[in-house]
Formats: structure tokens, C-alpha cells, sequence
């Protein structure tokens, strides 16, 4: 409910006003549906996955550009104002993000993701022109992980224009522990393997682990070793957790998410 609170506010303070505001819930029980209708929000309440919750959003909006947040992201007062003029010139928009968050391995998090910064194989868009995102059929439902990637490919294959604004959303992931850190690596696991089967020219460079691990650790220990240790630790291990849940989610049937029967 903290990082809810704060993420709902920055919304409702921008430089440009939303439109409108898209709350999907998962039947929570600590008042995140009374806070969000007291607000404003247009709740939808769903027992679905991130990929589909999205695309609940994206069905009921009625504004032309659409933006997707997490629930523990803060959002700058200028973001909407540079997505309105991004999505002049483009149809989607990159917007660059910064983790904060409480301990060793926070900050380890967020040494390494200030490096992705610019990197155009790692970020992808989070804004995008309502009919460009519809055209393309949506998030893939079957993605718990790597559907912002998928998305991503499929936009670029279909010859969509992609920006970037300047302003940064802060990511609040509270105080990160090595085991909930592992657990949410495991169950992303279990749906990577699915975009790998459909990206996998794309999904190789992006996991590969010397990239991801190695540069990393090497590029932050140059400068600080104690945190350039803990990325190689912290990636090495996340890795390790997403394999074991990648190994988990092969057992799982595929469906055609598109539609066939």
C-alpha cells in the first residue's frame, strides 16, 4: 500500500494531467481498492497475471496514448508532458528508470541498473500510441517475464517508431532480501523459456550472462568493489533461480495466445 500510495500520487500531480487513471487489482486486502476509487481511479479487479492485467488497461482506456506503471514506481511530475510530445513523433516511448530500495542488495540493484541507461536492448517502452499498442495484438498473456521485451520486438518488427524521454521513474523496491529476491527470479523462470521460443535471436543477447553478469560486476567494481562483487554475486544467483524455474516451466502445455483453438 506505500509504494501504491506514492505511485497513484505522482500520477495525479504531472506538469499535464491524465486523462484518465486504470487501477488493476488483484482482490487486495489492504484498502488499495478504497484508496484508488477515493482518488479518482477506475478500478478493475482480476486474478490475472501482469500481461493480461495490462491489457484490461489498454482495452478500457479511452485516451490515445496509454503509459503502464508498476504499483512501486514513482512517477517524475514531467513524465506525461514528455510522453505527449514523445508520442507526436513516435509510437511508443522508452523512459529510463532508477531503483531505490533499503540494504546491500538495493543498492547493488540499483548500481546496475543505472548501467542499462541508454542501453536500447535492455529498456523497452512502457508508453505507447493506443491504436500502435492494439495493432499489435496487445501484451502477450503468457509472458509473466520478458513481455516488455517481446512487446519491444514485435513493434520494431512491425516498423514502429520508438522514442525516449528524459525523465526518469523512480522504482521503490523496498528492502530487497537475497530469498524474496530468488523467489520472484524462480517464478519469472517459469514463463522465460516461453519468450525465448519466440525471440530467440534477441533473447540470447539479452541473457547472456556475461553481459549481464560479468560487465556488470567488472564495470561497478572498477569503481566500487564491495557493490561490484555483490552484482556478480546477486546475478550469478539470479540466474541460477531463473534456470531452475525455466527447468519448472517446461512441464507447462503451450497455448496460442493469439487466438487459436
Amino acid at each position: 500500500m506505500r509504494t501504491f500510495r506514492q505511485c497513484l500520487e505522482s500520477a495525479k500531480h504531472q506538469t499535464s494531467p491524465c486523462r484518465e487513471i486504470i487501477v488493476i487489482d488483484r482482490f487486495s486486502q489492504d484498502g488499495i481498492l478504497q484508496f484508488a476509487n477515493s482518488n479518482g481511479a477506475t478500478v478493475f479487479q482480476s486474478n490475472t497475471n501482469r500481461s493480461e492485467a495490462r491489457n484490461i488497461g489498454l482495452q478500457n482506456v479511452s485516451s490515445e496514448g496509454v503509459l503502464f506503471v508498476d504499483a512501486d514506481m514513482i512517477l517524475p511530475p514531467t513524465l506525461i508532458e514528455e510522453c505527449e510530445q514523445g508520442l507526436k513523433k513516435h509510437d511508443a516511448i522508452v523512459i529510463p528508470e532508477e531503483s531505490v530500495g533499503i540494504g546491500f542488495w538495493a543498492e547493488c540493484r540499483a548500481a546496475e541498473r543505472r548501467l542499462h541507461i541508454g542501453n536500447n536492448s535492455i529498456e523497452a517502452p512502457r508508453c505507447f500510441r493506443r491504436r500502435a499498442l492494439l495493432s499489435l495484438g496487445g501484451y502477450n498473456p503468457q509472458l509473466e517475464a520478458g513481455e516488455d521485451w517481446d512487446l519491444l520486438n514485435r513493434a520494431k518488427s512491425k516498423g514502429h517508431s520508438i522514442g525516449r524521454v528524459r525523465a526518469r521513474i523512480i522504482h521503490d523496491e523496498g528492502r530487497l532480501t537475497l530469498p524474496r529476491i530468488l523467489e520472484r527470479e524462480f517464478f519469472y523462470g517459469q514463463t522465460f523459456g516461453k519468450y525465448i521460443a519466440t525471440n530467440p535471436h534477441t533473447a540470447f543477447r539479452q541473457v547472456n550472462p556475461v553481459k549481464r553478469i560479468v560487465i556488470p560486476g567488472v564495470t561497478v567494481a572498477s569503481r566500487d568493489g564491495l557493490h561490484g562483487i555483490g552484482i556478480l554475486i546477486l546475478r550469478s544467483l539470479e540466474f541460477a533461480a531463473a534456470g531452475v524455474g525455466h527447468i519448472v516451466g517446461r512441464r507447462e502445455p503451450e497455448v496460442d495466445w493469439r487466438g487459436s483453438k
